[in-house]
């Protein structure tokens, strides 16, 4: 009891110093951040083309944009290229191209503008974009304390400043109104598109028949092999199994897919060929979709989906 009593004793005389030595090395870790960060600003860029705020964060703007300034509760739409600052690293985008040549890309990316609620993002990104219109260009450079901090993400270190190539696609206010109005362009060149209403949430979704197929209408309950393409309406594929050898195994109504398919493959027959197009309610609702282990986009949110859908004639 007595030596377990006297370890006690030495660890909780231990501790104070711990304290101090991590507190010590945290300060060592923003010093040498700070110092780095200031040897790269002076090395590559003049003091008066830069805009220096208050946070600290570096504004470059390269092209003025001519439309709106995000606020809060928008969405945006941006192309981004992001490095980490002094070593010029490239640890992240959603422009394909540049994923490729900076071997960054994951097949299961949604690629393209990346749409997310204005304000979620690190706070140089914030801030640099609410200095910003549509259409405008700009390079914001910033240490951690803006960024990602003491904890980084993905491969993003601890402490590590950033630069960001950004520019500011799109101003979304109402992320609803503009998937209404997608959809409704949509029916207007696609007149045999059928609405279906669901009762539970009260949103409309869409059947638009091809070819009608061979069986009885598919039922709750069914087993069907689905071989499918799935777009958004800006035309960006994000999933297709077209070209295999064997589709999706789906049960009608089991719910092991989004409510929009459960609902709209009853009306197509076994053989049969069609599109549903689903409203962001009966999809992935107004958080969209990650990639597995990743905090990257599948699916943005508040997106209407568009799935070509052909069921096989083969009935389990």
């Amino acid at each position: 009891m007595t030596r377990i009593i006297y370890c006690i004793l030495i660890v909780l005389t231990l501790l104070p110093f711990t304290g101090c030595e991590d507190e010590s090395n945290y300060d060592n870790v923003k010093a040498e951040e700070e110092r780095l960060f200031n040897v790269y600003m002076d090395a590559n860029y003049h003091p008066d083309s830069i805009t220096i705020t208050e946070s600290g964060l570096r504004f470059i703007e390269y092209k003025e944009g001519e439309g709106m300034t995000p606020d809060s509760g928008d969405y945006v739409l941006i192309n981004f290229l992001l490095y980490t600052i002094p070593d010029e690293q490239v640890v992240d985008t959603y422009t394909e191209e540049w994923a490729i040549d900076y071997g960054l890309y994951n097949e299961n990316v949604l690629y393209g503008p990346y749409k997310y609620e204005y304000g979620t993002g690190v706070a140089g990104l914030y801030e640099g974009l609410s200095m910003m219109k549509e259409g405008g260009i700009a390079r914001l450079l910033f240490k951690s304390d803006l960024g990602y901090g003491s904890k980084g993400m993905g491969n993003i270190g601890r402490f590590e400043s950033l630069m960001y190539d950004v520019e500011l696609v799109e101003v979304i206010g109402d992320p609803v109104l503009r998937e209404q109005e997608q959809i409704t362009a949509f029916l207007a060149e696609n007149p045999t598109a059928l609405p279906i209403e669901d009762e539970d949430t009260g949103a409309t979704m869409y059947y638009i028949p091809g070819v009608v197929g061979d069986s009885s209408q598919i039922a709750e309950g069914n087993s069907v092999e689905v071989f499918y393409t799935g777009r958004l309406l800006d035309g960006r594929v994000f999933d297709t199994n077209e070209g295999s050898n064997t589709g999706m195994s789906v049960t009608v109504g089991e719910g092991d897919v989004i409510s929009g398919w459960d609902i709209g493959l009853k009306r197509f027959r076994y053989g049969g060929e069609g599109q549903l197009l689903i409203p962001h309610q009966l999809a992935y609702g107004a958080e969209g979709s990650k990639v597995q282990n990743s905090n990257k986009t599948a699916i943005p949110p508040y997106e209407a989906l568009l799935f070509d859908i052909r069921i096989s004639k083969t009935i389990p």
